[in-house]
């Protein structure tokens, strides 16, 4: 009787095995952890130095400045600093811009009374330093005089004080063209005509005759509770 056919299977020899998938395996990993370690960092650092350099060949002036002061959301007590990168990709050397936190505060106290006027608070302090009059007394008198702008003779006069000067309409109301313009003849008017020294409670008798008359002098009293507000938002500017 034929014998049995059996079902013989031809395996590859163990060491053929070996060198085809494990060896390679192995080659792999150790080129690569070689180039990782010995390659890459020295690739690397001439690939970021070359990009570097040709950004700073390449960019054009750039400012690292603050937000505008209208719309600013970060305050702080003391000047804020921030460099001028061109400067410094030039020269080696750091120019530092400041912004007074005195515009940081006129900026969020007007801006808390939605005035119209918040986007100006440079204006305020600018040209109150310029006439050497008290930085809070214009913005303050306007608190009275129109709700900080809100409420104006003559709808678009841009004039928050009840100034009866310049540019003068039918109801002889000061019309100014924009809001840095009334507060330049303001403060001008103010310091000319009322000196800058008086307080509100000596200035009252002329801007508002009536108030002076009577024991409230809600006038006077009302100006100088916006300037303590100003004080206020000057020394707690990170807490607002």
């Amino acid at each position: 009787m034929p014998e049995p056919m059996g079902i013989k299977l031809k395996l590859p020899p163990i060491a053929s095995l070996y060198h085809s998938r494990i060896i390679r395996a192995i080659s792999v990993i150790l080129i690569l952890s070689l180039y990782y370690v010995f390659v890459s960092p020295h690739v690397e650092k001439v690939m970021v130095d070359a990009l570097e350099e040709s950004i700073q060949e390449s960019s054009q002036t750039q400012m690292n400045t603050l937000s505008p002061v209208f719309d600013i959301h970060v305050y702080s007590a003391e000047y804020s600093l921030s460099s001028d990168i061109s400067n410094t990709s030039k020269t080696g050397v750091s120019r530092f811009l400041t912004v007074d936190p005195r515009i940081l505060a006129m900026n969020k106290f007007l801006t808390d009374y939605h005035s119209p006027m918040a986007q100006y608070a440079n204006v305020f302090v600018t040209e109150a330093d310029r006439y050497g009059l008290d930085w809070r007394l214009v913005a303050s008198i306007s608190g009275v005089e129109s709700a900080f702008g809100n409420i104006v003779p003559g709808g678009d006069s841009n004039n928050a004080w009840g100034w009866r000067g310049i540019n003068k309409n039918a109801n002889g109301w000061s019309v100014f063209a924009t809001w840095p313009d009334g507060i330049k003849e303001i403060t001008r008017g103010l310091s000319e005509g009322y000196g800058i020294t008086l307080t509100p409670f000596e200035i009252e008798p002329a801007y508002c005759p009536p108030c002076a008359e009577g024991t409230a002098h809600v006038w006077a009293n009302t100006v100088t509770r916006f300037m303590r507000e100003l004080d206020y938002y000057v020394d707690n500017l990170d807490n607002l």
